[in-house]
């Protein structure tokens, strides 16, 4: 079986990514405000402080997150996320966008990383080539370097 393709995308998952991740927790916090006044007797006020909590974290989440985007990187033998290795996993995949989480190896850290057909261009079809190609496997007859005897 051949090795997946080397290659290399930018990550930013694009507007709607942006605008899920400001319009979820707003809308959460939003409800529960909503909430906790309608159970005070207060379902107007409730519904007024509600709407007003959320449009403003909705905004102050939207001008916080980073415009900086995420270079993702196959070179044959291991994902790169900016120049840090990890192991890759497809979390969601829903045809034309993918959340990828990259588990990184030196610490016990995880990054999100969203990416759109859009975004990646022609390099879609070998992203995801690589994205569900099995892993490489060292040549037939050689043990893991884990595995190997010591001499000596």
């Amino acid at each position: 079986m051949r090795a997946a393709p080397a290659v290399s995308v930018r990550c930013t998952g694009g507007p709607v990514w942006r605008a899920w991740c400001a319009l979820l927790p707003a809308s959460a916090l939003a409800a529960l405000v909503a909430w906790v006044f309608g159970h005070l007797g207060q379902p107007h006020i409730g519904a007024m402080a509600g709407l007003a909590i959320g449009v403003a974290l909705a905004l102050g989440l939207w001008r916080r997150q980073s415009h900086t985007p995420a270079i993702l990187a196959w070179d044959g033998q291991q994902w790169t996320a900016d120049g840090v290795a990890g192991a890759l996993t497809v979390m969601l995949d829903l045809g034309p966008w993918m959340l990828l989480r990259l588990q990184i190896a030196e610490r016990p850290a995880t990054r999100w990383l969203p990416v759109s057909a859009r975004e990646a261009g022609p390099a879609w079809h070998l992203l995801r080539a690589a994205v569900f190609a099995r892993p490489p496997q060292p040549p037939a007859g050689t043990a893991p370097s884990a595995e190997r005897p010591s001499h000596g």
